[in-house]
């Protein structure tokens, strides 16, 4: 309990005292709608004077690499969908990664229409109140704190007159809750999301669920095109751990097919794409 109010005392300290600071959510969610099985992960949100961003803990894991040694990439690392927001414009700048080369930059804007009610309780020593709202697709319920003045939260939520501490959809399907909140240096700064964020092309939802199912149709195609090229006698490591030599790749389309079919339920489940049955 000590730490736990210690941790709390340290987030009213930081949003009082500090202009860069960082929010850590344990996420945990359900990728396919028809299994039970859950993942989690953790997602950073780093809020500045000028602009917020949203990531997976992953890259600023890979940040910490790239400083000591000077190199991208460690076992395990995955390239994951990030997005960012100028705290003075209603834009979203989604950097979506979907399995093939590129990063893709879409620019929305996000409004959420919250109903505040009554309920409060305390999450570690913190008092929260609830407000509910509908996005993408599914019903929302919040538990935000006025105690730390900002008015935003994990993923897209936002609005509230107060930091979101815990939000979950009413299927349980995702829950998110802050476990984590400490002070960003002043001079820091993300390589991994600057890299990505130069080299993105910029898109909309149209056009990606196009190439999503251009993608679903050829799951090795920037393989086999020259984009990603294979030397003999070596192998390509999946984003699942699979390890393919290029004689493999072909056989193994079936297996890539069923395991994107299987991503069904994103947090906007009104942005899912519809693959074939087939």
């Amino acid at each position: 309990m000590k730490k736990i109010v210690a941790l709390v005392l340290f987030v009213n300290q930081c949003w009082l005292h500090a202009q860069n600071d960082r929010f850590i959510y344990a996420v945990d969610y359900k990728k396919d709608s028809t299994s039970q099985d859950m993942t989690r992960e953790n997602y950073i949100l780093d809020i500045t004077k000028e602009d917020l961003t949203y990531y997976n803990r992953i890259d600023y894991i890979n940040d910490s690499v790239f400083a000591s040694t000077g190199k991208d990439g460690f076992k395990g690392f995955k390239l994951t969908s990030f997005f960012t927001k100028k705290l003075n414009n209603p834009l979203y700048e989604n950097y979506e990664y979907i399995g093939d080369v590129n990063f893709y930059k879409i620019e929305e804007a996000v409004t959420l229409d919250w109903k505040i009610t009554d309920h409060t309780k305390r999450i570690n020593e913190l008092k929260v109140q609830q407000a509910e709202t509908n996005f993408g697709g599914r019903k929302w319920i919040a538990w935000f704190t006025p105690e730390i003045p900002l008015s935003y939260g994990p993923y897209k939520f936002n609005g509230l007159p107060g930091l979101i501490i815990e939000i979950y959809d009413t299927r349980k399907n995702y829950f998110f809750q802050l476990i984590k909140s400490e002070k960003i240096a002043d001079n820091y700064q993300s390589h991994t999301l600057k890299t990505r964020k130069t080299n993105a092309i910029k898109t909309n939802y149209k056009k990606l669920d196009h190439l999503k199912l251009e993608l679903y149709k050829d799951p090795f195609k920037y393989v086999f095109n020259g984009k990603l090229s294979i030397p003999e006698g070596k192998k390509l490591l999946l984003d699942d751990g699979t390890i393919l030599s290029k004689e493999e790749l072909k056989p193994a389309e079936k297996r890539e097919r069923e395991k994107i079919r299987s991503f069904n339920n994103p947090i906007e489940l009104d942005k899912a794409v519809k693959y074939p049955n087939h």
